[in-house]
Order: C-alpha cells, then structure tokens, then sequence
C-alpha cells in the first residue's frame, strides 16, 4: 500500500512538472503597447491633399531574431502636425516567448518605404 501511494505521488508530482515546464515553454498571448513622439516637420502626415512624401502610418517590429517580424501598425494621428507627443498603438493578442525582444517602430510613407528601422527601437522584457 505504501508502495502504491509514493508511487501515485511521484507520478502526480511528474505530471505537475511536465505542466509547469509546457507552461513556461509555450508562449502566451501578450498584447504591446508603444507610445512614442514623431516630427511631422521633416516628414508631413498624409491626409486627402497630401497623397506623396507623407507619413501613411508607424510599423511596429519585433527585431529581435535576424529577420523583423511585423507585429501591428499604428495610425497616424488625426491633424497631425509639428511635434506630436504621446503617440500610443496597441497590438492585438500576440503570440511572444518569454525572454528580452528589441522592438523597431518605423515610419511607412503612402508609396511603402519605410524609414530606417534603427532610428527607434526598444528592448523590452517578456515575463514567463
């Protein structure tokens, strides 16, 4: 019977390991939130006169692998122009393991260029 019962608590105990490290090795369902400030001066927002050489929307990337992967895009903020703080996007749900990721917000003109990916970036910390 003792036999048994420390067996039936080792097997429990292995199956709440087994739990726990699947836990930690799938990544969850995350959601990011960037806030950010763009001059508009040296690149002005698109808008329905202005269709070329403006800023269509902001790229958000996660930079930390070899290859960016695109996570969300932001909109750009209704008239804006000059300096404009507080810009925020959120993502939606996002599938991201735990461990530090660099993340790159880019400008996108209307015509799909983006702006350099190394002008604004952030490391930021995934919790388990």
């Amino acid at each position: 019977m003792k036999i048994k019962l420390a067996s039936l608590r080792t097997l429990s105990a292995l199956f709440a390991l087994l739990f726990v490290s699947l836990a930690m090795a799938i990544p969850r369902k995350r959601r990011v939130t960037v806030t950010f400030n763009y001059d508009f001066n040296l690149s002005h927002a698109c808008s329905p006169m202005l269709t070329q050489n403006c800023v269509k929307q902001f790229n958000v990337y996660d930079a930390t692998d070899k290859e960016q992967v695109k996570l969300f895009s932001i909109p750009v903020p209704a008239d804006a122009a000059g300096l404009v703080r507080g810009i925020t996007g959120t993502s939606p749900p996002l599938t991201l393991r735990a461990g530090e990721h660099k993340l790159v917000v880019t400008a996108q003109a209307a015509d799909g260029a983006e702006s350099d990916s190394g002008a604004g970036t952030i490391r930021i910390s995934i919790k388990p």
